[in-house]
């Protein structure tokens, strides 16, 4: 059986509309989605014994643990070129969350710098992390600009964001946002040449 319910999640500030959420559910699957941004605030599925269970999406494996870098080849707090980093390391390249200073407040998240053109670009957050990804599943077959071709560890990303399962992991910076609360986060890439 197979069952759509709506019901009111919360009003938005001044008057600008209802948030509504919408719950699917079957004899597999139980999901809750919100009307604001079309957000999955839950989802349920069930496991090979049959037993329903909570979800985190997007990690296979989570472990809630912050660790220090000092050290260690997640230490890039200084300069490194990074792909003799990588293998000096013997690293497949990086996909993990950086967690910054806790603060509300504007301040200094990542610099990276292009030696060949003299590209520089910082990275300012109010997120409590960022993700560092190196392209790592980058294979060639991605065409860019003017035929352009990208290999392996050919890009990265700085991804501000919360810490990955900080929902359940309490001494996390908090993730939840409840109705009636506002998300407010900013992200600024400043550009220069050194």
């Amino acid at each position: 059986m197979v069952s759509v319910t709506r019901a009111v999640f919360g009003d938005l500030p001044l008057g600008a509309g209802t948030v509504e959420k919408f719950q699917l559910q079957s004899d597999q699957l139980r999901v809750d989605i919100i009307s604001w941004g079309c957000t999955i605030t839950a989802l349920e599925v069930k496991d090979r014994q049959g037993r329903a269970s909570d979800l985190v999406l997007g990690f296979a494996e989570l472990e809630g643990e912050v660790a220090p870098v000092q050290g260690t080849a997640f230490d890039l707090r200084k300069p490194v070129e990074l792909g003799k980093h990588l293998q000096e390391f013997h690293m497949n390249g990086f996909d993990h969350n950086f967690c910054l200073k806790g603060s509300k407040e504007k301040r200094f998240c990542a610099r990276v710098h292009h030696a060949g053109s003299g590209r520089v670009l910082e990275v300012y957050t109010t997120q409590p992390g960022v993700q560092f990804y190196t392209g790592n599943f980058l294979d060639g077959t991605l065409k860019g600009k003017r035929g352009a071709v990208y290999p392996k560890h050919s890009g990265f990303c700085l991804e501000t964001q919360n810490w990955p399962d900080a929902v359940n992991q309490p001494h996390f910076p908090p993730v939840l946002l409840k109705p009636g609360e506002e998300y407010d986060h900013t992200t600024w890439f400043k550009f220069s040449v050194a």
